[in-house]
């Protein structure tokens, strides 16, 4: 068979400045969650394990009554998507199929959050939510605002002036001042990361309020029409001239700013959606062809796939916490069992890692 090659974008095209800025932010986000020691994966797991585990897995509470079938539904959906992450990242590295198989990625990875944050919710004995809205909006009470500190998943953006935010409304930073104005194309390294991941927090904040903001004018608009159809009978029964139909709705200043502040915090669950609207529906072209090579890509796949699989160790250790951890491993080895022999990549590693628990 031939070798598909794919054209090469321009280097300032629309895709490849949208694909470098998604970029810098994915690795800030893993670089949060694992560190930028450039070490195998298996190391860096183990490293977050290491760490995360005193913060997170704290048995001894009292039991959940949670439903054991759905607890598990809910991890199966995020293991599953996190394998088809990892072998489709692991198939198409090395050749022009990467930047194809990025913009499923993308995709992917918001699934694995979406799907562990709803088996830690059910595990808790919470109700499943049965949509991505209610899902993000209780990610908020699951990480940012329950008193724990592990980035990236306690960092959010929220409105400035909220309670034990930065005054940049940035909540469960480093504790130092962020630059939010870093660009995400300069060479930022290290530390840097919070800045990044904080950046990219606060944008997508501003495109959720701008989506909120359309919404109120859409519903001022409808209102005002049906006033507007109320007052036209009046005024054909006295004869008086009828006024034109309004055709804005727009909000005063005080409408905006309390839609604004009113806005619940956003976190990395809000970002990776984000990305999957993007890939699925806005601009599904940006990550196929935005990167300039294939390196590029490979890179982005690479950071997409670590950070599902720290994604699902830090959730997989509080579920630990309260169902137990033979519990948790058993439900692991029962899906490496019927992998048959496959490769299960960074599954395979957790489970052993969590077999340590105690």
């Amino acid at each position: 068979m031939p070798r598909i090659v794919l054209p090469s974008p321009p280097v300032d095209s629309e895709q490849t400045r949208s694909f470098r800025t998604h970029a810098s932010y994915i690795r800030a986000f893993r670089e949060l969650a694992l560190g930028n020691s450039g070490s195998p994966l298996e190391e860096t797991l183990a490293g977050l394990h290491a760490s995360a585990t005193p913060i997170l897995f704290k048995p001894g509470g009292l039991p959940s009554s949670c439903d054991r079938d759905q607890l598990l539904a809910c991890l199966r959906r995020a293991w599953a998507t996190a394998r088809l992450l990892e072998h489709t990242h692991a198939l198409a590295q090395d050749s022009e199929i990467i930047r194809l198989a990025n913009s499923w990625g993308t995709i992917q990875a918001y699934y694995v959050m979406y799907g562990a944050a709803q088996a830690l919710m059910v595990a808790k004995g919470d109700t499943r939510p049965q949509m991505h809205e209610p899902t993000k909006r209780r990610y908020v009470g699951l990480w940012t605002s329950c008193g724990l500190q592990i980035a990236p998943w306690t960092l959010a953006a929220a409105a400035p002036g909220t309670r034990l935010a930065d005054a940049d409304g940035i909540l469960g930073g480093p504790g130092r001042a962020l630059n939010v104005d870093l660009h995400p194309w300069v060479a930022w390294q290290g530390e840097q990361a919070w800045d990044i991941a904080a950046r990219a927090l606060r944008s997508t904040r501003q495109l959720l309020i701008e989506e909120r903001l359309a919404k109120r004018r859409q519903e001022k608009l409808t209102a005002r029409k049906k006033q507007w159809r109320l007052d036209q009978q009046a005024c054909a029964a006295s004869g008086r001239k009828p006024e034109p139909e309004p055709k804005v709705g727009r909000l005063t200043t005080a409408e905006r700013e309390e839609a604004a502040a009113g806005f619940r915090p956003t976190t990395i669950a809000d970002y990776l959606f984000r990305l999957r609207i993007k890939a699925n529906y806005k601009d599904v072209t940006v990550f196929s062809d935005g990167p300039t090579s294939d390196s590029e890509a490979a890179q982005v796949g690479a950071d997409l796939v670590a950070l599902a699989s720290a994604t699902l160790l830090v959730h997989e250790l509080r579920i630990a916490a309260i169902i137990g951890s033979s519990d948790l491993v058993k439900s692991m080895d029962a899906v490496l069992l019927q992998a048959s022999g496959e490769a299960i990549g960074g599954m395979a590693h957790r489970r052993d890692l969590h077999a340590g628990l105690s």
